[in-house]
């Protein structure tokens, strides 16, 4: 895989959650969207060096000179739909893309250009700013952009930032839509733009992202729920006390007026079921309890994930959150948001 171009390749638009451009792979032309780069990629394991480079939290953003059309060319390694929002007003109908690449024609909409911003609640988009948000599970690439239009500019995104680590449940897993995942959610709630660094099955705490994390200067708060992909896949309670005590510390002291909330393992069917190692589950929770209360770095706090999501709020796996699950871990994390940058 070569680097295709660099980030400033499309100067006209704003590629938002994007850290790096590669080669498809499933076409000729365009630029693969990843959300890190390759030197951190690469030292990941190979479940989560996969998955890193699905566009979970991607957008393409621009704001269109007037009444202009602008035409943008995306492709996709399989059939998949993304949704085109303005500012926080949901497009209408998705659209379908696959590996052919496909020309996209947007404008203002019609009533979108009548909004009364100064007398209305368009949240913290301008509602002129067009928003590409696509699903986390089909990588995507970017081939052209046409037409008159600009990146966003400060004051028509929120001004601050909220990037989520976790597993596919902060991916977004079991979402009816990107759009509707704890961390869009939660963000939306709490005003703030997200930065989805969630990796289904592979939340492995590795250092390498404790790393990335800590030498990024593109957030203000940070979630770190962690992890029932290590309670899942046969770590020791010892090797997720090391890996996680690293993680949160290197990133609470990245920059110490920065605050980390670290998030204990939602219920899951390690709670529910009769036959669920409940013991485990209570010492992943309590060991990351301990980190957190033991952290001398920055402004950590801990909330447990039970008290985000009541058990109810499961698909049939009992595993990953439907939309109600969802709904209130976003809910309750916003608040946390909230309170924590005051």
């Amino acid at each position: 895989m070569t680097d295709a171009h660099t980030l400033d390749a499309y100067p006209t638009v704003g590629l938002h959650n994007v850290r790096f451009l590669a080669d498809p792979g499933w076409t000729t032309g365009g630029d693969r969207l990843d959300r890190v780069p390759p030197a951190v990629a690469n030292e990941l394991n190979v479940a989560a060096r996969e998955r890193i480079r699905h566009p979970a939290g991607c957008e393409v953003r621009f704001v269109p000179d007037g009444d202009a059309t602008v035409t943008v060319t995306i492709s996709a390694a399989e059939a998949v739909n993304f949704r085109p929002f303005w500012g926080a007003f949901q497009g209408e109908e998705p659209v379908d893309i696959g590996p052919e690449p496909t020309d996209i024609e947007l404008s203002v909409p019609e009533a979108i250009r009548g909004f009364d911003i100064e007398a209305s609640d368009a949240g913290a988009f301008d509602p002129r700013v067009c928003r590409l948000r696509f699903e986390p599970w089909i990588p995507v690439a970017l081939h052209g952009v046409a037409g008159d239009c600009r990146p966003p500019e400060p004051g028509e995104v929120p001004d601050r930032r909220h990037l989520a680590y976790g597993t596919s449940i902060t991916e977004g897993a079991a979402a009816s839509a990107t759009h509707l995942s704890y961390v869009a959610r939660a963000a939306r709630g709490a005003g703030l733009d997200p930065l989805n660094l969630g990796m289904a099955g592979s939340a492995f705490c590795e250092p390498v992202v404790a790393d990335h994390i800590a030498e990024r200067d593109d957030w203000d708060v940070a979630t770190l729920a962690l992890s029932v992909n290590m309670a899942n896949r046969g770590f020791t309670v010892e090797q997720f006390r090391e890996r996680a005590r690293y993680l949160v510390e290197t990133v609470a002291a990245s920059a110490p007026d920065r605050p980390v909330i670290a998030v204990t393992l939602f219920p899951y069917f390690a709670d529910l079921c009769t036959d669920g190692d409940r013991e485990r589950a209570r010492a992943f929770r309590e060991t990351l309890e301990t980190i957190v209360r033991e952290c001398d770095h920055g402004r950590t706090r801990v909330v447990d994930g039970r008290d985000l999501m009541p058990g109810p709020g499961l698909t049939t796996d009992l595993l990953h959150p439907g939309d109600a699950g969802m709904e209130a871990i976003g809910t309750g994390l916003a608040s946390e948001l909230t309170d924590a940058l005051e």
